[in-house]
């Protein structure tokens, strides 16, 4: 079968990422169908927001982006309302995750849940047929006939490489996923957009999620209490613990003469407990909602590189699988701010072995 005769279903976002995909698919031969998802319900929104983020007012201008191009290649084009799944299936997520005194990432929730899921479903759903699925993210999937498993890999352009962010999809998604987009560097997909004559070219890239203050999604009301040292000894008071995270140094409002960073949030106590940066350096966690790729489970201990949010420099640590199925994390050297409810994404050279939930930090180094 030629290209001719695959049908490939464009996940567009109105970015130039997405558009050039979407456009390279379309010069290789390929039936493209693009599609688009309607996620916020028009209420409520980051505050203070300069640029728009994928959830909030900029989703129309967005959409209204993402019909143009597909306009201008002379492709179908179909919007989605997923306000719905995206309010049960990420922002509740969200706000559950906060109120607990945890940090979550909403990008690998919606992945696998909504934007290569839910979508992808009522796009079929709707009657549109198609082969594979495409979207402008920087990876690389592969099948790997030693493994017999698809295997997601590093970006050429490692500066903006999201396989982090891809790190919970399924084998049946990898399976018939479509990355364009992997051996181009961003400036090269910019001057490509530019010759190919998309209205996005020099659109500026949107933030993860949201852009502004978050926490005012978080339709609840505050639950002030203390901030304490590592010692008990109250310092001030908090606004809320969702207000909080690990690492955090800016907004304590606390007098002291060195800087102080929050070490922990105890949910239970509703506390903030601060220390100083040294305080924030851990060695090991505790790693749950496990997602393999490369493997089809761990068995024994292995070796990889791990990073446990998306600006961290991965750094080289063992996995151990516990009885109950989660998996203990010991990086060789102590790391920032390890944070509970961040995704930890699995490396070994450029491949992804697989992601997890920080659940928790083992206290004894």
């Amino acid at each position: 079968m030629g290209k001719s005769g695959i049908t490939v279903l464009a996940l567009m976002s109105g970015g130039v990422d997405s558009s050039v995909a979407a456009a390279l698919l379309k010069e290789q031969g390929y039936n493209v169908t693009g599609v688009t998802m309607k996620i916020w319900e028009g209420k409520t929104t980051a505050q203070g927001a300069t640029q728009h983020g994928c959830y909030g007012p900029g989703e129309e201008e967005d959409i209204e982006d993402a019909r143009k191009v597909a306009q201008n290649l002379n492709i179908p084009f179909h919007v989605f309302d997923l306000t719905r799944e995206y309010q049960s299936g990420v922002l509740d997520y969200f706000c559950s995750e906060y109120l607990s005194g945890r940090t979550p990432n909403p990008c690998v929730r919606c992945n696998p849940n909504i934007k290569f899921g839910a979508l992808v479903d009522k796009a079929r759903l709707s009657g549109i047929d198609f082969d594979f699925i495409a979207s402008g993210h920087y990876a690389k999937v592969a099948y790997d006939d030693t493994r017999q498993r698809y295997v997601l890999k590093k970006a050429k352009d490692l500066t903006k490489d999201q396989t982090y962010f891809l790190a919970f999809l399924s084998q049946q998604q990898l399976s018939r996923l479509m990355l364009p987009l992997s051996d181009y560097t961003k400036i090269e997909i910019r001057e490509m957009a530019k010759r190919l004559g998309l209205q996005v070219a020099s659109k500026p890239d949107s933030q993860n999620f949201v852009c502004g203050d978050y926490t005012s999604i978080i339709q609840t009301e505050s639950n002030p209490g203390a901030i304490i040292d590592k010692n008990g000894k109250g310092l001030g008071q908090h606004r809320g613990l969702q207000f909080y995270t690990i690492g955090q140094r800016k907004g304590l409002e606390i007098a002291a003469k060195q800087p102080l960073y929050v070490t922990a949030l105890d949910q239970a106590n509703n506390v903030v407990i601060v220390g100083q940066k040294e305080d924030n350096y851990k060695k090991e966690f505790v790693s749950s909602h496990l997602n393999w790729i490369a493997i089809e489970n761990l068995l024994e201990p292995l070796t990889t590189n791990v990073k446990i949010r998306s600006a961290h420099q991965e750094a080289e640590a063992v996995l151990t699988p516990n009885k109950n199925g989660n998996i203990s994390v010991k990086f060789k050297e102590n790391q920032f701010a390890i944070t509970p409810g961040q995704a930890a994404v699995f490396y070994q050279e450029d491949a992804v072995v697989g992601g997890g939930i920080i659940k928790n930090i083992v206290l004894s180094n």
